[in-house]
């Protein structure tokens, strides 16, 4: 039986914070989660405080204490690998050791399809986004060949700081040069809302919805930070897009949230499945995993237009698609044992709080628009948070019929499952 040091808990629960914090978990969630491991070991007292940049933790109160920092965020399959340590490691198939070793191993884990994926993937996804929002022949051809180019910027700016500081101005300055003179050559209608498309991977949705629940839930200084570095990303595209009309000459009254429709009712289902299908191949989600992530965006997709259809608003509907997508991602996890985020984050592709923020920042900064634009984002991303908490909060009694049967059937430490290998006597969770 082997044996393991207060030493290796603190680097497992700190290696598993940091995955939590970089796969897209709001600092509550990663502090609930790192805790009940904690608990599962032997350690009912461990006190732990997640950053979006750090998470430090310490097994008792007054206890030694240690920080792991956060290296960046995980692809989708990364926090599938660790969500699966996790999982082994409850039901006693993991010693401390084991995960530990596996979790040091996630962040160098290698693209599954391969470099290129990335670009296709990403090219699907941004074509989605298209058929979703702005569905026209012309628009949909550039909006393929931009999403190469800023697929390339963005793996360019991994080994360059300078471009990865400017990377939402350049992407977006690259993208708006080439769109805008299409639109002057008459080539096509709608440009703010098309140029957008192929930079939305790099737009920060997830992130200021992220801040805003993290916010609702106490978390200040986290979701503090989030939502200020998310309007910094917000500001920074924008000023690309400003500057591409500035140079070209571009008239700002052609810059409006103009929508186009030349493919017909086809287009936003066909786009929503290649959004699907884009984020498993450039995250590296194993395909399998479709039959979980499609449902929750097609879900996701249907009450957002139900809820604009019914109420004509935009924050109607994206309370609604962020309350059904929270709470059927939870279910599926319950159900299936599918890490809930896996499911859940790629359903901000569709809930575009990062997009619409563009459209109003860039119509503010063009002067096309009004201070009411700016304050339509937030109220936009307060209603996405609005409903995650929402969603979230009906699948609690769910959630918690699965975590009990999943103490149930796991051993516990120190007693019947052989790999877990540790004795634990008293409150303290110490050796003896």
């Amino acid at each position: 039986m082997n044996d393991f040091s207060d030493d290796d808990t603190r680097r497992l629960l700190g290696y598993l914070g940091v995955a939590l914090v970089a796969g897209g978990a709001t600092v509550t969630d990663a502090e609930a989660d790192v805790k009940l491991v904690g608990r599962h070991l032997g350690y009912p007292n461990v006190q732990v405080s997640a950053l979006p940049t750090t998470v430090m933790l310490s097994l008792t109160s007054g206890g030694p204490a240690s920080i792991e920092r956060n290296e960046g965020p995980f692809r989708l399959d990364q926090s599938y690998a660790a969500a699966e340590v996790r999982q082994q490691l409850m039901a006693g198939r993991l010693t401390v050791a084991q995960a530990v070793a596996r979790l040091a191993q996630i962040r160098r884990k290698p693209h599954t399809y391969g470099v290129w994926a990335s670009y296709w993937g990403n090219m699907l996804v941004a074509l989605g986004i298209c058929l979703v929002m702005q569905p026209g022949w012309t628009n949909v051809a550039l909006v393929a060949g931009c999403s190469l180019l800023v697929t390339l910027l963005t793996r360019l700016s991994a080994r360059h700081a300078l471009l990865a500081a400017l990377l939402p101005v350049v992407a977006t300055l690259a993208v708006s040069l080439i769109i805008l003179w299409c639109t002057q050559q008459g080539w096509m209608d709608g440009p703010l809302r098309t140029l957008i498309c192929p930079v939305a991977i790099l737009l920060p949705g997830a992130l200021l919805s992220t801040a805003m629940a993290e916010l609702a839930t106490g978390a200040m200084v986290s979701g503090g930070a989030r939502a200020a570095f998310g309007l910094v990303q917000l500001l920074l595209a924008a000023l690309g897009t400003v500057s591409a009309a500035l140079l070209l000459g571009f008239p700002s009254s052609q810059l409006t949230n103009l929508r186009i429709d030349e493919l017909g009712w086809w287009a936003p289902p066909l786009g929503v499945a290649a959004i699907a299908f884009g984020i498993c191949w450039s995250e590296a989600l194993p395909m399998r995993m479709l039959a979980y992530v499609a449902p929750v965006l097609v879900a996701t997709y249907v009450a957002q237009a139900n809820g604009q259809h019914h109420w004509p608003t935009v924050p109607v509907g994206a309370f609604a698609g962020g309350a059904i997508a929270s709470f059927l991602a939870s279910w599926i996890e319950t159900r299936f044992d599918v890490p809930r985020l896996i499911v859940f984050l790629p359903s901000f592709w569709l809930l575009v709080p990062g997009t619409l923020g563009l459209l109003g920042i860039t119509s503010v900064g063009l002067g096309t628009g009004q201070t009411q634009s700016l304050v339509a984002v937030l109220v936009l991303v307060a209603a996405i948070a609005l409903g995650l908490l929402v969603g979230t909060a009906f699948s609690l009694p769910v959630r918690r019929l699965a975590s009990l049967r999943l103490r149930l059937a796991a051993p516990r430490p120190g007693r019947s499952a052989p790999s877990s290998s540790r004795a634990v006597h008293g409150r303290s969770g110490r050796r003896q």
